[in-house]
């Protein structure tokens, strides 16, 4: 069975319609994906319909037209409908199941390809647009994961479904239908009514992914990215200039301006046949690593040689980073997969940060991550110490002494995958380190390094871990009694002290909240809770409406709804406490949605700002707030402190009487942060702090920094407001906010800071983990990742979390990024 195949389960079918099942492949908001065989060994890829969508007779409908028109597309150009079933208790669909790379693959392994390279990829994608759109199709979820690179041409695979899906309800609820970083602007705003130049305006962004990497729109979250999108011109960064016109053409905002898929041919055919030779291999347009990907995927063992040169002349070298002092340059060097220790997750290939999560969700593989041939080929991290170069630490044990590694602050290494070892004390469970790992090492104690704080969780047993997913990782994690949670569709959860996956969920979660010992979760129409211990579900319901947010606390569940609907539930098994109707708001988002704070539950609806009992539901007051969504309130002493528009606010908790304001020159995105001493922070979006006296709104200080986008909040600590701005971190003194120092990093900042122990840790655009001294910003470690860190580093007990688009997870010493202290 192929190596990302997940095993079945008990709840799993093992034959659909005349195909025996063999695995899972991946699970989306569609449903499940199974790869099966035919009764004479032919292998398809089956995917299987969620219940809700079974019930709905319209999807059924609808379902059954896209297959019968799917059917008219050639073969030659996708991955060809073998059978379906619309009538099926649960509905389904095979398709030739095609062993190669998808385009995300490629450029992940490989890096961005070159000019003739993209010509001939998206000239072969076109080809495919021009079936489908003859059959009366539109992709509408046309993405580097929906496109199969073989050798003889690119094939384009989920057509016409996420057409099927986006004519029922889940599209009646607001929910765009797609991928944010790839649909177009039309799509965003209602899919149901896009034509086969959504499409057009999709193959352009893969253009700029194929041919830079990256897409063209790319922001911390789907919302964010949406945003982006409506409002902002495309990242064509890295763009060759002679790719650009076609580019640009292909996103004119308006959908009837941009060229037809036979356009594009006749544009691209001079210049991949100028000559009129009809010979040659298809295999040519591509660099050979891209060839020797195909091969692999395909089974075929590469010729000596070629392979390893290959890779070298054509995997992506990451940009040379000066480092903050005199020393040699970092070391980086392949990682060997016969030294890993077999059983326990390992790496894959680090995917580039491109894939936003989406509102309808490609299927994915879920495989429990193995050792692989693909090790081999792993891009190495790279981790700069803020003293120099690489150095290898007296008294690190010979082997690996002698393994292939890249040197952190004091002698620490690092290597491209998971190391939980197994454990040293059976009854304790404390992971050791096997022998040539090369991702963590001990750091034994030294005089130099006396001063450094190492937290009480650092000690010579944990050690950092990293986990690779199945799919992108997005949001911040959340961290509960000594278990990480993270979203990744699904919703995974991480024991810290080993690293080991205790569970991860059946079910898509675009929306999470931990509490009580209890994980809630939202698939989009159904909510779910789970034990936080090991993942069993304890109840679920469905909801009126599809949930954009979900909170939790004293004993609830709140979960705001499109259309305005908030629905409060019953923490301990789902039932109905009460429900509203009156939270309207033009941008729905988690940061916007109803939320726990006391015994009441907040939301905004109408231009007024509403606080009900939490229990009763009882309508306590009313605040008007205008067409400003307020931040999520803040109680302190009596208080109610939070943002809106130009104003922050200080409300009476019991009568929502307004106690004093303050009005900004400019609009504050951020919510507001209090300190134990009594002072409140907000940043507008040009950059301006702003210190307040909490209990009666007097002015402190005012600081500037850079201008600033997004909702992340002011940090404080220890005396120290932290505050994000572009690609820079402004430290100031509380009481008399004097700039005590900046640190900049190479891309903006993904984020607020998370500041605790004397350390701020800071995640990036530029693919790190940044941790400074929070007195002085001095730069304690940096590790490099596979792609840009995904929202705000969270930092726990000594250690510090972060995802990455690489698709890890990674969990950290705080004062020593991949290294452990013996002392």
């Amino acid at each position: 069975m192929a190596d990302d195949v997940d095993q079945l389960t008990a709840h799993d079918p093992r034959r659909i319609g005349a195909f025996e099942v063999l695995g899972r492949l991946g699970a989306g908001g569609m449903g499940l994906v199974y790869l099966a065989r035919s009764s004479a060994g032919r292998r398809v890829a089956i995917k299987t319909v969620r219940a809700e969508l079974a019930e709905d007779q319209l999807f059924r409908v609808r379902f059954a037209r896209e297959i019968a028109a799917a059917r008219t597309v050639s073969g030659f150009y996708t991955a060809a409908v073998v059978d379906a079933d619309a009538d099926a208790p649960v509905p389904w669909l095979a398709t030739a199941y095609i062993p190669a790379p998808s385009l995300e693959d490629l450029v992940a392994e490989c890096g961005p390809m070159p000019v003739d390279a993209v010509r001939w990829l998206i000239a072969g994608i076109a080809e495919a647009l021009q079936s489908i759109h003859a059959a009366g199709l539109v992709h509408r979820d046309l993405k580097p994961s929906n496109v199969l690179v073989t050798e003889d041409g690119p094939r384009v695979i989920d057509f016409g479904i996420a057409a099927g899906v986006s004519h029922t309800r889940l599209t009646m609820t607001n929910v765009a239908v797609g991928t944010p970083a790839y649909m177009s602007p039309e799509q965003a705003r209602d899919s149901r009514s896009v034509t086969g130049a959504s499409d057009v305006f999709s193959l352009g962004s893969l253009l700029v992914y194929s041919a830079t990497g990256h897409a063209p729109y790319h922001g911390s979250n789907p919302v964010e990215t949406v945003f982006m999108l409506l409002r902002e011109s495309p990242d064509l960064s890295g763009l060759a200039p002679d790719l650009a016109p076609l580019v640009k053409a292909c996103m004119r905002p308006a959908p009837e301006r941009r060229p037809t898929p036979a356009q594009i041919q006749a544009e691209l055919a001079p210049h991949l046949f100028s000559n009129g030779d009809g010979g040659g291999d298809d295999r040519d347009w591509l660099p050979p690593a891209a060839q020797e990907l195909i091969d692999r995927k395909r089974g075929r063992r590469p010729s000596g040689g070629l392979v390893g040169a290959a890779s070298a002349a054509f995997a992506p070298a990451p940009a040379p980073v000066p480092a903050p002092g005199p020393g040699p340059a970092p070391v980086s060097a392949p990682f060997d997969p016969r030294t890993s220790h077999p059983g326990q997750p390992q790496p894959h290939a680090p995917v580039h940060p491109q894939s936003q999560p989406q509102s309808h969700v490609q299927p994915q593989p879920h495989a429990q991550p193995q050792p692989s041939a693909l090790d081999d080929h792993l891009p190495t991290k790279r981790v700069y110490p803020p003293g120099g170069g690489a150095r290898r630490h007296a008294g690190a044990p010979d082997a690996e002494a002698s393994a292939p590694v890249v040197q952190l602050v004091g002698g620490s290494s690092v290597g491209p995958g998971v190391k939980a070892a197994p454990p040293a004390d059976p009854a304790q469970g404390d992971p050791v380190p096997h022998p040539g790992t090369g991702w963590v090492r001990r750091i034994p104690a030294q005089p130099e390094a006396a001063a450094v704080p190492v937290p009480p969780t650092s000690g010579a047993r944990w050690r950092p871990w990293r986990f690779r997913m199945s799919n992108d990782v997005w949001g911040v994690p959340q961290v509960s009694d000594g278990v990480l949670y993270v979203t990744s569709f699904e919703v995974h959860a991480f024991t810290i002290s080993s690293g080991r996956r205790r569970f991860k969920t059946r079910d898509v979660a675009w929306a999470m909240a931990v509490a009580d010992g209890q994980v809630h979760a939202a698939d989009g129409p159904a909510l779910f809770t789970l034990s936080a211990d090991e993942g069993a579900e304890r109840w679920r319901v469905a909801l009126d409406g599809w949930t954009y947010s979900l909170d939790a606390g004293a004993g609830a569940v709140v979960a705001g709804t499109r259309g305005g609907g908030v629905q409060v539930r019953s923490a301990i098994d789902g039932s109905q406490m009460w429900q509203a109707a009156d939270a309207q708001q033009d941008y729905e988002s988690q940061q916007s949605g109803p939320c726990v704070v006391g015994e009441s539950v907040y939301y905004y609806g109408g231009g007024r700002l509403r606080a009900v009992d939490l229990t009763t539901g009882r309508l306590r007051w009313t605040h008007p707030v205008g067409e400003d969504v307020p931040s999520r309130p803040v109680l302190r002493h009596g208080l109610l402190h939070l943002t809106s528009g130009t104003r922050i606010l200080a409300l009476d908790e019991e009568t929502g009487a307004e106690r004093w304001r303050f009005d900004a020159p400019v609009v504050l995105f951020t919510p507001p942060t209090l300190d134990e001493q009594g002072g409140l922070y907000a940043a507008d979006y040009l950059g301006a702090v702003f210190a307040l006296d909490a209990a009666t709104g007097a002015q402190r200080w005012r600081a500037r920094t850079g201008g600033r986008q997004g909702v992340d909040p002011v940090v404080v600590e220890d005396g120290t407001v932290l505050v994000g701005s572009g690609d820079t971190v402004y430290a100031f003194d509380a009481r008399q906010g004097e700039e005590r120092w900046r640190y900049s990093a190479r891309g903006d900042l993904t984020g607020a800071p998370a500041a605790a122990g004397g350390l701020v840790h800071l995640g990036s655009r530029d693919h790190s983990v940044h941790t400074l001294d929070l007195q002085t910003g001095r730069l304690r470690w940096k590790l490099d990742t596979g792609g840009e860190i995904t929202g705000s580093p969270v930092a726990v007990d000594g250690r510090v979390f972060a995802c990455s688009k690489d698709r890890c997870v990674y969990a950290l010493d705080a004062a020593l990024g991949t290294a452990t202290s013996t002392g």
